[in-house]
């Protein structure tokens, strides 16, 4: 009797009834921290790596873009790089904007680190985490698998370098460019997202077991007196629905937890299900969506909900679709959703509804959006950048091909003296220059105009819808006006201003970029006119412009083709009355226009970059031509020869190995070869200029300041300069009898060589006058007309060989007449003032 009043204990008391529950609820939560958190854990580390995953494709496909703009053209692949690198520099997302994109290389070299740029350059093939992995060489490999891959590993806690965690990165290779480009994110961030969940389904679960347990308690109060087949047949009967019950949880569970926002509509329009994530991403609770079926529709921003309804039309099949659009949460924010959905069936095909899993893609859709705006923004000023302007130009060339009475100007402009502000204040101050320049041009335009950064200094506007031509150079002059005037930095004032050239509609059916281009040649030609003016384009330009790039052309296949040579214009001692050396002038007779001025092409071999190759030929050729003569000619071994050097040829590094061997090439001593360096060159870089001149010093070649007082010499740095002549130009020589300040000029020039041990020559003399005033001041050798014109090679040697001769014929008798004559004349008046 006792054992059976036990069971009966047992089986109609709160302990008996509560215990299987217990139980029920004991495994069902251990099935839940057994398997579902480990699944919902497995699902949150899966999107996260779809994530960073989908991030480094958007910037690859950003990276491919630019690509394309390089194989169309339309930039240069250094440029194309440079842009590829600042874009990704730029990109932040995440939590704060604290997550990053880097760049390595297959070496692996670090290219690109937004917040470590000590690494960038560098080869870290061996540089390793705190576990040893050399984590670089890991992105190597993991890149070069099919679609890229990811790397686990040790690195610093964003931007705390004393903090180090594990980090899971995606790294891609881009292969045009043969860059390596990843993203990542941090365990401990997934680990502490994962917490919050779990904190969440624990807490979900006490509350489940209290209710269960209540219930529990509340029916076996209820029922505890019953009958005990009543007992059995309920105990029945709740056994069943226990397990019903756990079933769906265990499903719903499944539903409830994950990730995505899932919703079930059903053929009625009702939703059917909708799972708690809906309350996350759009602030709504799910009760909300079944009690207001429309509130879905409701939700989406206006000018989405067309594209919404076809979805819901689209995917009403077994195929299904995705569409991306907005909506405004609860809170008035508004969010970018990815929809992913497709018609459900049960059992015999029949039609249960619609089924869509929604993902807030808010972050990604932020990033395109500023992939896209810094594709067609200048980063500093935030304008319009080249691609921007270029598409602008061509919309209003399309309105003016369609509407008659339509007029658009095209005003390219540049700022004046800006390399002056970057070189004197640094390149700080030079960006506020431009920002300002930016904001001043913004502020003076209308709204429908477009301002844009061309790049470094030059700026560019389209004047669109305008009344007249003639309002675009109303609009131009009140620009000038306004940035002329100076801008305060810091306590510094600067002051620049602006070359304008304006292209005005009507315009030919060309492309924008000739448009532009167009512009350009005429800002070039308000530059050249003396800055800070405006030059609207005409023809004629463009044809200047056609000339300009022929010559340039014409130069570098006349170099190749031997329409080139020297001649030699003789250098007269005062003192000796004999040739002391020549000077090596190059000149050009065209194949079609014939003889060519050195005025001409020497400014135009400068701008383009040839003057260095002509500069080596015309070197080579003078010193080859001076050995043959030293062989051929009698006492030629004291003839030096003298070559002009541009300011470009001084400024490589390599100057004094290309003069090294081309004296070894002609073997002659660096004795007889003297270089002339224009005043202005040596001024730019004047500690390079003495580092220079003196290797070359050094090993015997001579110096000659040329075009001396034309620019700006500082005697403290001209006496630190290893030089042996100053030349004074012909401009002051030419105008010593007819302007006492001239006069002056040279005298004082003269005074100074003197006084800095150094002899002097004079170019351009031209008539007895001028060689008289010179020998009273006491200049040392002379050049020009009055003795001689430049001669050829042949001719020149002519002359040396009457030179060794001597007798009438010989250079020397011609400048002791000169000197005869020069004495008399000064006796002459000696003795009309006695």
């Amino acid at each position: 009797m006792r054992p059976r009043r036990l069971s009966s204990f047992f089986e109609f008391t709160s302990l008996g009834m509560l215990l299987p529950a217990v139980l029920t609820l004991a495994l069902f939560g251990g099935s839940i921290f057994l398997y579902l958190l480990p699944s919902i854990h497995n699902a949150f580390m899966d999107d996260r790596r779809e994530n960073i995953r989908m991030l480094t494709g958007t910037v690859i496909n950003t990276l491919a873009h630019l690509q394309q703009r390089v194989e169309a053209g339309e930039l240069a692949p250094d440029e194309a790089r440079t842009m590829g690198r600042d874009l990704i520099r730029a990109m932040r997302y995440g939590p704060e904007g604290k997550d990053y994109f880097w760049i390595n290389d297959d070496t692996p070299r670090m290219i690109m680190h937004p917040y470590l740029p000590e690494l960038e350059g560098r080869e870290l093939a061996d540089y390793t985490d705190q576990k040893g992995k050399a984590l670089f060489m890991d992105f190597v490999r993991a890149a070069n698998s099919t679609g890229g891959g990811f790397v686990d590993y040790h690195w610093q806690w964003k931007d705390q370098p004393d903090v180090v965690a594990r980090k899971l990165s995606f790294v891609r290779k881009f292969e045009p460019w043969g860059w390596i480009v990843g993203t990542g994110i941090y365990l401990d961030d997934v680990q502490g997202e994962l917490a919050r969940y779990r904190t969440r389904l624990t807490l979900i679960f006490i509350a489940i077991l209290l209710v269960v347990a209540g219930i529990e308690v509340y029916v076996l109060r209820k029922f505890a007196r019953g009958a005990r087949e009543r007992a059995k047949i309920r105990l029945q009967r709740e056994r069943l629905l226990e397990a019903l019950r756990s079933g769906e949880e265990r499903y719903r569970t499944i539903a409830d937890f994950a990730y995505d926002w899932e919703i079930w509509i059903g053929t009625d329009g009702g939703v059917v299900y909708c799972s708690p994530a809906c309350e996350r991403i759009s602030g709504h609770p799910p009760e909300r969506f079944f009690e207001r079926p429309g509130l879905l529709r409701e939700i989406i921003v206006p000018e989405d909900r067309e594209a919404w309804d076809k979805y819901l039309a689209f995917i009403n099949n077994e195929v299904g679709g995705s569409l991306d659009f907005r909506i405004v949460t609860r809170s008035g924010q508004t969010r970018w959703l990815g929809v992913v959905g497709r018609a459900v069936y049960g059992i015999g095909m029949k039609p249960l509804g619609i089924r869509c899993s929604f993902r807030d893609i808010t972050d990604r859709k932020e990033m395109e959006e500023q992939l896209r705006h810094q594709a067609l923004h200048d980063p500093l000023t935030e304008l319009a950048n080249r691609t921007l302007c270029l598409d602008r130009i061509g919309q209003a060339m399309r309105r003016a091909g369609r509407r008659g009475s339509y007029y658009f100007a095209v005003v390219f402009l540049d700022l004046d003296r800006f390399k002056i502000i970057n070189d004197s204040l640094g390149h700080r101050f030079g960006d506020m220059v431009l920002v300002e320049t930016a904001n001043r041009l913004s502020h003076h335009v209308r709204t429908l105009d477009t301002v844009s950064r061309f790049g470094g200094d030059e700026f560019v506007l389209l004047l669109d819808e305008l009344a007249s031509p003639g309002e675009a150079i109303r609009i131009v002059k009140r620009i000038r006006e306004e940035l002329a005037q100076p801008f305060h930095f810091n306590g510094h004032e600067v002051q620049t201003t602006a070359s304008f050239g304006i292209v005005l509609s009507p315009v030919p059916d060309i492309r924008s970029s000739e448009v532009l281009q167009r512009a350009n040649i005429a800002m070039h030609q308000a530059k050249e006119a003396g800055r800070n003016r405006f030059k609207v384009f005409t023809a004629r330009m463009l044809e200047s412009a056609v000339d300009q790039l022929t010559m340039e052309n014409d130069m570098r296949r006349g170099l190749e083709s031997g329409e080139f040579h020297v001649e030699f214009q003789p250098i007269m001692d005062l003192g000796g009355s004999d040739i002391m050396g020549f000077e090596a002038l190059a000149r050009w007779q065209h194949p079609e226009r014939g003889p060519i001025p050195p005025s001409e092409f020497i400014p135009m071999a400068e701008e383009s970059g040839t003057i260095i190759k002509l500069g080596e030929w015309v070197l080579r050729e003078s010193l080859m031509t001076l050995a043959r003569w030293r062989k051929q000619t009698k006492g030629a071994d004291d003839i030096f020869i003298s070559v002009n050097l541009s300011g470009k040829q001084f400024a490589r590094a390599e100057l004094d190995k290309l003069v090294i061997d081309a004296l070894r090439a002609a073997e002659l001593p660096p004795e007889v070869l003297k270089l002339e360096i224009t005043e202005s060159a040596l001024m730019d870089h004047p500690e390079a200029a003495i580092h220079v001149l003196k290797r070359l010093r050094r090993i015997g070649v001579r110096f000659s300041i040329d075009d001396f007082g034309t620019g700006y010499s500082s005697l403290s740095q001209l006496q630190q300069l290893p030089v042996d002549t100053l030349k004074v130009d012909r401009s002051f020589i030419s105008r010593m009898k007819t302007d006492p300040e001239n006069m002056e000029i040279v005298r004082a020039v003269i005074a100074l060589a003197h006084s800095l041990g150094l002899d002097v020559v004079a170019e351009g003399v031209e008539d007895a006058g001028q060689l008289c005033s010179l020998m009273e001041l006491r200049c040392e050798s002379v050049q020009g007309f009055y003795f001689h014109k430049p001669l050829s090679p042949h001719d020149a040697e002519a002359l040396l060989h009457r030179r060794a001769e001597g007798g009438d014929a010989a250079p020397g008798h011609q400048m002791r007449e000169a000197r005869q004559d020069c004495e008399d004349e000064q006796l002459r008046r000696e003795a009309e003032s006695a």
